[in-house]
């Protein structure tokens, strides 16, 4: 059965230390760092016992107090010291560095709640002293009022708080519940707390308590569900559109997943809690509705650099005289594929994506525009392959150096088309086999095969 124990400490390093020794014993621990308040808070939440370190002031009087309090005869009192006491002292004591002692009286123990802490003014420190959990319980113990501002290896957050409630939290690019729980399972980097009313926006109504109990066991259950999917060295993608009676989340997830994303973006994408997002991944990769690719084809580089120069020679070449702009690679795809390939022309180097965004009709349009070094670009033009929109094919053909057709996209109606603007019509396969478009590698290979091919025409 646990045991409850409040722990008086002001030296937060110490009490971080003996907090985390008797937590990992199995011991409820609450934490305080001054004994102002204590003895209506003891009332309040009646723990097992409370530890009452010798540095707090008049702490021996303090622990008298309590004892002597008739609302208080259940809750065991003792003093934390480094030396034994003189014969005088009246009050039972341990030594603070004996922590198997300290648990083996606890446990001796009748269980009670846990309780709550002290007042102190701002501070700041490090995490792998003292923990998220662990500040956010000592500022709802003290009913603080304020912002902890926290930096970790990951960014940036702030949680809110009044009269020692969490109202709001963000975290990088999230907010409420959701970056409150990333926030908990960050345990290195710094910490600070300012005093002060915040912004009037209030995300959470949640209790802290709950949001603290609700917290860890959601850390537990995403660690967990990550390392069962392994996928920390790949990248995922939807094979297929959900289906018309997929659950919310399952939806999100797979129009999010139509392009490649590593889990750390597919979580930073989506509203949903990060442990139902891992649990739908974990069920799509199962019916195959969405597979992995190598994480090494997250982003690529379209050649080295002493071959850009050679690109970008070409690709100057390829110019069509009578139109602006730099030469122009048209690639004919199905849309779903299309789609993933815009993606991975984006995660090229080289690329930048177009201040336009794609149309919501099959229409060609400007995927990306690769620059070669030196003032050479190169602009990669998508053309959906709808033949009932084959009648604006030609806007995007007409002084394009090349045409390059994924899969049997557009047939006879491509190269007709093709032929009526003089545009060479290629096929991908031919030039670089079986392709996968969700594979930036693969892309950037494509675009140098085709560079290459015009080349030697």
């Amino acid at each position: 059965m646990s045991r409850s124990v409040l722990l008086v400490e002001p030296d937060l390093d110490a009490l971080a230390a003996l907090a985390a020794s008797l937590r990992s014993r199995g011991l409820s621990v609450a934490l305080a760092d001054s004994g102002s308040g204590l003895l209506d808070r003891l009332r309040s939440l009646v723990p097992d016992a409370v530890l009452i370190s010798d540095a707090v002031a008049d702490a021996a009087d303090l622990a008298s107090r309590v004892r002597g309090d008739r609302s208080l005869s259940n809750v065991n009192c003792f003093l934390l010291v480094d030396t034994e006491p003189g014969r005088g002292a009246d009050v039972p004591w341990l030594f603070r560095g004996d922590v198997d002692l300290i648990v083996k009286r606890l446990y001796a123990l009748p269980s009670r709640p846990p309780p709550t802490v002290a007042h102190r003014d701002d501070f700041r420190g490090d995490l792998d002293k003292l923990g998220v959990a662990d500040l956010l319980q000592l500022l709802s113990m003290n009913r603080r009022t304020g912002s902890l501002s926290l930096s970790v290896p990951s960014g940036a957050g702030e949680v809110r708080l009044i009269d020692g409630e969490v109202v709001d939290v963000v975290f990088r690019r999230l907010e409420a519940e959701k970056a409150l729980f990333r926030l908990l399972a960050e345990t290195e980097g710094r910490f600070a707390f300012a005093s002060g009313l915040p912004a009037p926006v209030r995300r959470i109504s949640t209790p802290t308590t709950v949001l603290l109990m609700e917290g860890m066991r959601v850390v537990d259950e995403v660690r967990r569900h990550r390392d069962a999917l392994a996928a920390e060295s790949d990248a995922l993608i939807a094979t297929s559109r959900p289906r018309e009676d997929a659950s919310d989340t399952e939806r999100r997830v797979m129009l999010t997943l139509l392009a490649p994303h590593t889990v750390d973006e597919l979580l930073d994408a989506l509203p949903d809690a990060d442990h139902e997002i891992l649990l739908v991944v974990d069920e799509l990769l199962a019916a195959q509705k969405v597979r992995r690719i190598p994480k090494g084809a997250v982003r690529a580089q379209l050649a080295p650099a002493e071959q850009l120069s050679v690109l970008g020679a070409l690709a100057n070449r390829l110019r069509a005289r009578g139109y602006a702009g730099p030469a122009r690679i048209v690639v004919a795809a199905p849309p779903g594929r299309l789609g993933a390939l815009a993606h991975s022309l984006r995660r090229i180097a080289e690329a930048v994506a177009p201040a336009d965004t794609t149309p919501t009709l099959p229409l060609p349009h400007q995927m990306a525009l690769v620059r070669l070094g030196e003032g050479a670009e190169l602009s990669m033009i998508g053309l959906p392959a709808a033949e009932a929109y084959s009648p604006v094919w030609g806007l995007a053909l007409g002084g394009s150096a090349v045409a390059v057709r994924i899969g049997e996209s557009g047939t006879e109606a491509l190269a007709e088309a093709c032929a009526v603007a003089g545009v060479p019509l290629l096929d991908a396969e031919a030039l670089v086999g079986q392709i996968e478009e969700a594979d930036p590698v693969q892309v950037a290979a494509l675009i140098r095969a085709t560079l290459d091919a015009l080349s030697a025409g």
